[in-house]
């Protein structure tokens, strides 16, 4: 049976994480008024996926031109090769040794990641999953995630409008700053430097930088070191993206810290690079308090744990306890929320299979769309299910245990 529908009534987001938590194999066709995308799973994870009115640069052999890993006349032969032997493309690029292999499955990589990425911005359009046997090239493409995907996908939706502000064309160029000015930016934030190196923000290893001093001053991550080095005062915004193989976000993201913290500059104007020293003001405040929640986190689940394992009697360190754990129960009561959904999007999913409702919510685990401890709230108590005047209705009774108090809490939702 086919799961076909509106992307309005059912996301993307849902759509996938219905596919991977099911493991299922197939392919889901995706039609809107700006493209046909068909994305193939192999138990549940990504293997292949295609724009059919891709752009040009999107095609294999001109992605490869345009991330200048080959010349247009050892295309062109290639396809002459291809002509004559009815081989894939990638199959004779390699054969001949005009492409690395690793380079290759790094295109046909990106390409499928790309795509999927891409189909997080549609609002309109249908859906249809078929369950269908799948082969796809195991040599060049790594078997993706849904769940890593979903994760990356918020990310980026996320991060997105303040790279668009900063970069709203592919068509810009920039170009590295002089030397001597790049110094002085650098030094007029000193302070911050020193946090994001000592908290690491990025995430990954400084790479070496081209002239030593860069990396003295401003650590670069990988992706920015890389892009670093394709700014020249040439290429455009488009062409860096193509060059770099980082992904069109994670280039555009890299160019946008690289603005911030004045090491590049917009060769075409002066709107962008007056405001740098604002942008890298707001980059750096977004990025510690980022980070400094985090630690707070950290710390307030390490006490109360620490606090819990070492009460004794009616000590001063209950009472701490008492008070920590009182303050995470609006958490614990956002959390139920969450499951709630979750719970309601499984039974939605259920009837689209089975053209029913469940009529215990462990039928739910049975059918793989939750794992058991999906069905019990935040106090480790089962949800109560019920279905009764055309609504599906979740019931916990909270913290206290006991019904008809102030902290149960009860999600209607229309069938």
């Amino acid at each position: 049976m086919a799961l076909e529908g509106k992307i309005k009534d059912f996301g993307m987001s849902d759509i996938l994480q219905l596919i991977g938590m099911q493991k299922k194999s197939g392919v889901l066709t995706l039609v809107s008024p700006k493209d046909t995308v068909t994305i193939s799973f192999e138990t549940g994870m990504v293997v292949g996926a295609e724009a059919h009115h891709r752009p040009q640069n999107e095609i294999l052999g001109q992605a490869l031109l345009e991330a200048e890993l080959l010349e247009e006349t050892s295309l062109d032969r290639a396809l002459a090769l291809q002509k004559e032997t009815g081989q894939k493309l990638g199959h004779v690029l390699v054969g001949e040794g005009i492409v690395a292999s690793e380079d290759l499955a790094s295109i046909i990589q990106l390409q499928a990641q790309e795509t999927v990425y891409s189909i997080f911005d549609w609002h309109e359009g249908t859906y249809r999953f078929e369950q269908v046997p799948v082969t796809y090239d195991r040599a060049n493409m790594k078997p993706l995630s849904c769940e890593k995907i979903l994760m990356e996908a918020m990310r980026i939706m996320d991060e997105k409008p303040f790279v668009q502000k900063a970069i709203p064309s592919t068509e810009m160029v920039f170009d590295q700053t002089d030397p001597r000015r790049r110094r002085k930016v650098l030094s007029d934030d000193d302070v911050g430097r020193a946090i994001d190196q000592a908290m690491n923000v990025d995430g990954a290893p400084a790479a070496e930088a081209p002239d030593g001093v860069l990396q003295k001053d401003f650590p670069l991550s990988g992706v920015e070191e890389k892009i670093y080095r394709l700014v020249d005062g040439r290429r455009t915004v488009e062409q860096v993206i193509l060059a770099g193989r980082a992904g069109r976000f994670e280039t555009c993201k890299a160019l946008y810290s690289l603005l911030s913290a004045g090491l590049i500059e917009e060769t075409t104007g002066s709107r962008l690079t007056l405001s740098t020293g604002g942008h890298a003001r707001r980059f750096r405040g977004r990025k510690l308090l980022r980070n400094l929640l985090a630690y707070a986190i950290m710390f307030l689940c390490v006490f109360m744990v620490a606090t819990i394992l070492g009460v004794r009697g009616g000590s001063a360190l209950s009472h701490v306890a008492g008070d920590v754990l009182a303050w995470f129960e609006p958490l614990r009561t956002v959390h139920a929320g969450q499951e709630m959904n979750r719970i309601q999007f499984s039974c939605r999913v259920f009837y689209l299979e089975e053209q029913k409702y469940p009529t215990v919510l462990k039928e739910l685990v049975r059918k793989n769309l939750l794992e058991p401890q999906h069905l019990l709230d935040p106090w480790g108590r089962p949800y109560e299910f019920a279905i009764r005047d055309g609504k599906l209705v979740l019931f916990s009774v909270g913290r206290d245990g006991r019904k008809t108090t102030q902290d149960d809490l009860e999600r209607k939702f229309d069938l």
